[in-house]
């Protein structure tokens, strides 16, 4: 969820259970919202977010891409495969038993 933002500096704060993150906005950023483009001014407070990012060598965090938004229903679909494929490789693999 999306704590705070600064359109003139093109960042925006997410609050953790231990410490707030800043993340800036570049032109590499690929920002969505419900899986169509979006910018910098579609980035609100209380917003839910979720997304990739770069840590810089200075310790900043360039976002790399932001998603706006609940998760759409392809995400969700997307989700539950990616969960089931985990699940059926987890069963389908042989337990490790030492050898004699």
């Amino acid at each position: 969820m999306i704590s705070a933002v600064d359109q003139k500096a093109k960042t925006f704060t997410i609050a953790g259970k231990e410490n707030s993150r800043v993340f800036k906005i570049t032109d590499k950023t690929v920002v969505t919202k419900a899986g169509a483009p979006a910018t910098m001014k579609d980035i609100v407070a209380n917003e839910e977010v979720r997304g990739s990012y770069w840590k810089m060598s200075d310790q900043t965090l360039e976002a790399k891409t932001v998603k706006l938004g609940p998760k759409t229903d392809a995400e969700k679909a997307a989700d539950e495969t990616r969960k089931k494929k985990t699940e059926a490789a987890a069963e389908a693999s042989p337990s490790a038993s030492p050898t004699p």
